[in-house]
């Protein structure tokens, strides 16, 4: 996989740093039976290039926090994910928007702007 950067201003300044988001993903009791449950009941199978993207997800997320806006992540899995097509790809797997449905099947809070009803789009 390739690494990307985010820029520090782009993402959360709330204080928390790597060691408060680990703590916090911890106490999520996250596993993938409730992504399971949750794909099932968005009509979604999850396959293993669906882990993959969650996967990345909770790992970007970890690293920089929560970004400011969807756009920042967005960016991030369209570069990671280049290399299979990028936003078709992620697109393809997450009819709901590859940030969206995939921040909440990643169960972490989706940034802000990931959804705009009155244009349609979801990142």
């Amino acid at each position: 996989m390739k690494q990307f950067i985010a820029d520090p201003q782009e993402t959360e300044n709330s204080g928390k740093d790597m060691r408060d988001r680990l703590v916090e993903l911890g106490d999520q009791r996250w596993g993938r039976s409730k992504s399971l449950a949750l794909a099932k009941s968005e009509g979604v199978d999850l396959n293993d290039e669906h882990w993959e993207v969650i996967l990345f997800l909770r790992k970007f997320y970890l690293d920089h926090g929560l970004p400011i806006t969807a756009r920042i992540t967005a960016r991030a899995l369209n570069k990671n994910f280049s290399g299979l097509g990028g936003s078709k790809y992620l697109n393809r797997l997450f009819s709901g928007g590859p940030v969206t449905q995939g921040s909440r099947l990643a169960n972490l809070r989706t940034p802000a702007y990931a959804t705009d009803p009155s244009f349609g789009t979801s990142y």
